[in-house]
């Protein structure tokens, strides 16, 4: 047993040395083949892009631009696995290293120009392209943008000509010191099915014996970024309530939603709140692989899940995230070496919804004694900071806590905590009155501006 202990740890050594190889700059070799082969890209995709004025796309002149337009991107991908091209105010970065062209050049603001008037500011590409497909790209690049929802018509024009490893991204620019991300209400129940099937996905591959694809999870992911605080609780609510949805997809969802509310509250940036969703939808993975015709057992399953990760092609930074957290995510937080900051994040959230999620009986504790428990072993198995910050969140009563109230009225909590006089009087909605029947009409309480006290917390069942 102590040598398979030794042996994980030597591979989370070698892991988290590799992830310090990657960040731009301490690794000058694999920066600079980045930033050689970016540049060979970015300047063929934007010459192909500045033929189009005089020749038609079907001539034969492009044959030649589109025939090293695929060998440099394919040579991206076979490096990097996942290539993030990314155009902002005249400036292109690959993969966070900025590529740097000759004074005279302006191929970035080229790109820039072209793909902005689609509202475009990025692409994510998952695997290379062939060269009808680039053409098809630089075809929806150089057309006209759609009125409404630009970037969303073009997302959806290369998807129907079967173009599916292509994610647009939306317009970037530098963010001021203390400026707020703006975020935006969704529709819960719609952002969480589209979840659900993303993630469904992943265990139908797993089954199938097929590589992880991120990109479907990714981009669930990022409607889960965008949410406000108000839909973040709702959609923790409507999680916990969810009795449709297979367990261990309605868990990763869950974990997604917890890990991204908590990144926030340490003030992780969009993106990586982005790879960190991404890596909660993952880190389970290994209950996927078949040892013998059998799922491995919990002592494995982390080891297994980073096996599955080095499957996907190449070398990126969120890659090795995902393995570190598939590896890391049960390990305390007085582990030596203390693990990840996305395995603390994700064990802390991982644990939460153990202990609240809905199952045969009632979940194991109520949200608020489960956040009681929990809060008791900060700083031995929770990093105490991140432990601190997730409370601060979700409150004394966190979404889903049902609630009697002194007037005997039942309430489920729908909010988190909204300013500091919030912490312990959440938004509710009644599920109970009084005389002990159901409302008729939905019927809120905000319990900062109700005189009616707490009397005990329910445990649902």
């Amino acid at each position: 047993m102590s040598e398979t202990v030794s042996a994980i740890d030597q591979a989370q050594d070698r892991m988290a040395r590799a992830l310090d190889r990657a960040k731009a700059g301490e690794d000058r070799e694999l920066a600079q083949r980045v930033r050689d082969r970016g540049e060979r890209f970015a300047r063929m995709l934007a010459g192909t892009i500045r033929l189009t004025r005089i020749h038609d796309m079907k001539n034969a002149a492009f044959d030649q631009p589109l025939a090293e337009l695929e060998s440099s991107l394919a040579a991206l991908v076979e490096m990097l696995g996942m290539v993030q091209v990314v155009m902002v105010e005249d400036q292109v970065y690959v993969n966070d290293i900025r590529i740097r062209f000759d004074m005279e050049s302006d191929v970035g603001g080229a790109l820039c120009r072209a793909f902005g008037k689609h509202r475009v500011g990025g692409l994510y590409l998952h695997d290379g392209l062939s060269i009808p497909q680039l053409r098809a790209l630089v075809t929806a690049v150089v057309g006209e943008p759609a009125e409404e929802k630009p970037r969303t018509a073009m997302q959806t024009l290369l998807e129907s000509g079967g173009i599916q490893s292509i994610q647009l991204q939306p317009l970037f620019r530098f963010r001021t010191s203390g400026e707020e991300v703006k975020r935006v209400s969704r529709d819960v129940k719609q952002v969480y099915a589209v979840a659900a099937a993303s993630v469904g996905r992943v265990w139908d591959d797993l089954a199938s014996g097929r590589s992880l694809n991120p990109l479907p999870v990714r981009k669930a992911v990022t409607e889960l970024v965008e949410m406000d605080d108000a839909s973040q609780a709702r959609e923790m609510v409507f999680s916990s309530r969810d009795r449709k949805t297979p367990p261990i997809t309605r868990h990763a969802i869950q974990v997604a939603t917890l890990a991204v509310m908590l990144g926030r509250e340490l003030g992780l940036s969009e993106g990586q709140l982005s790879d960190l969703g991404v890596a909660c939808c993952f880190h389970d993975a290994g209950y996927g692989a078949d040892e013998d015709g059998f799922p491995p057992p919990f002592e494995r399953h982390g080891s297994a899940g980073a096996r599955l990760m080095l499957q996907q092609r190449g070398f990126h930074e969120a890659r090795i995230l995902r393995m570190l957290s598939c590896v890391q995510h049960h390990l305390p937080y007085a582990h030596s070496p203390r693990p990840s900051l996305f395995a603390r994040i994700i064990k802390i959230c991982d644990d939460y919804d153990t202990l609240t999620r809905w199952r045969e009986g009632g979940p194991l504790e109520a949200p608020p004694y489960a956040v009681a428990k929990m809060y008791g072993a900060r700083g031995t198995v929770y990093d105490p900071h991140l432990m601190q910050l997730f409370i601060n969140r979700v409150g004394c009563f966190p979404p889903g806590s049902i609630l009697e109230l002194v007037d005997g009225r039942w309430v489920t909590v729908i909010s988190g905590v909204r300013s500091p006089e919030s912490f312990d009087k959440p938004m509710c909605l009644v599920v109970r009155t009084a005389e002990k029947t159901r409302p008729h009409r939905q019927i809120r309480v905000d319990l900062q501006e109700d005189d009616a006290g707490v009397r005990r917390v329910i445990k649902p069942g």
